[in-house]
């Protein structure tokens, strides 16, 4: 019951400040792959899907890196061990994607309502740090909203 309350409660989320966090936001990211696995094999269709899954893996890897290496400059170092689990909210794309099918609303939005769930969990809104990831999320809807 503890941990359902971290995707509620700022404060208990922002209180974790383990080293696992990373790899937390690794397993939530190729959750979220392997549950839209059919469609993200058509996007890429022609091609070697294992090394696509690779590279997605290290493009969210840099992505990642570079948003905890601002969070570092700008916080300092303890937010940045922490940061990389704003990604969290992400597990829940799937579920939100069929709750959206069943009331005949875009699937696509179940990307947008976890990246509104992170943005409510994040402590700060740094100007910086809430760009850059603002343009990531542009970027994954121009691809997720032909998905779905």
């Amino acid at each position: 019951m503890k941990i359902l309350k971290i995707f509620v409660r700022r404060d208990d989320f922002q209180k974790i400040e383990d080293a696992w966090s990373f790899a937390i936001s690794i397993i939530v990211f190729n959750t979220v792959i392997i549950s839209f696995w059919r469609q993200f094999y058509y996007t890429f269709i022609g091609s070697n899907v294992f090394w696509k899954f690779i590279e997605m893996n290290v493009a969210f890897s840099m992505y990642l890196f570079l948003l905890c290496g601002l969070v570092a400059m700008r916080s300092g170092i303890q937010r940045a061990i922490s940061f990389p689990l704003v990604t969290l909210p992400y597990i829940f794309t799937p579920i939100y994607a069929l709750m959206l099918s069943w009331l005949n609303l875009p699937r696509g939005l179940a990307f947008t309502i976890a990246f509104i769930h992170s943005l409510l969990l994040s402590s700060k809104h740094d100007p910086v740090i809430l760009s850059v990831r603002i343009f990531a999320y542009s970027q994954l809807f121009l691809v997720v909203r032909h998905w779905l």
